[in-house]
């Protein structure tokens, strides 16, 4: 009778013991999930960013969430160029980016050129501007071509869709005024 019982304490056991494992790889499969579809929607809004008239490739594109994520983690930080307008940048900018001036003017490039001299070929820039709908931006591609002309390779441009107070303030990733 004793083994009878036993037996039947390590069967519940086995059973518990296969639930338990099974929902455990229920969990991680669902963070999996979770990742793939958040990757997923990354790289999305990438391809949102990106027609065949842009001097960059999918790529070269930063999402707001990647760039936010990568200030707070990483101790090697890009350099952050605006490329934007200074009553913008005044306003409201990343912390510890530089301010170079509007790319859609000889002088906006000209400060580029001179912002970037000192840096190796290689280091990583990202260029943002935020002063108005992506698709209409005067400043964003002149300063990812410039930067592409002078040979700089690791050269991203932060995706905004609408603006920067929109899609980089109001979501709590950090700003300076």
């Amino acid at each position: 009778m004793y083994g009878d019982s036993l037996k039947r304490f390590k069967n519940v056991l086995t059973i518990l013991s296969v639930i338990l494992f099974f929902s455990a790889c229920g969990f991680a499969q669902s963070s999996h999930a979770k990742k793939i579809q958040e990757d997923s929607g990354q790289m999305q809004l990438k391809k949102e960013a990106t027609t065949s008239s842009d001097p960059w490739t999918v790529k070269n594109v930063v999402t707001v969430k990647e760039l936010g994520a990568e200030l707070s983690s990483k101790k090697n930080k890009p350099v952050l160029l605006h490329v934007g307008f200074s009553f913008l940048y005044q306003q409201s900018h990343i912390p510890g980016s530089i301010y170079v001036g509007p790319a859609r003017s000889k002088d906006g490039i000209n400060s580029i050129k001179e912002a970037v001299k000192h840096y190796k070929k290689n280091k990583s820039i990202v260029l943002y501007c935020g002063c108005c709908p992506w698709t209409d931006c005067p400043n964003i591609r002149p300063a990812y071509e410039t930067l592409n002309k002078l040979g700089y390779k690791n050269v991203k441009v932060l995706y905004i869709p609408d603006s920067f107070m929109k899609d980089w303030t109001k979501h709590g990733y950090p700003a300076v005024k």
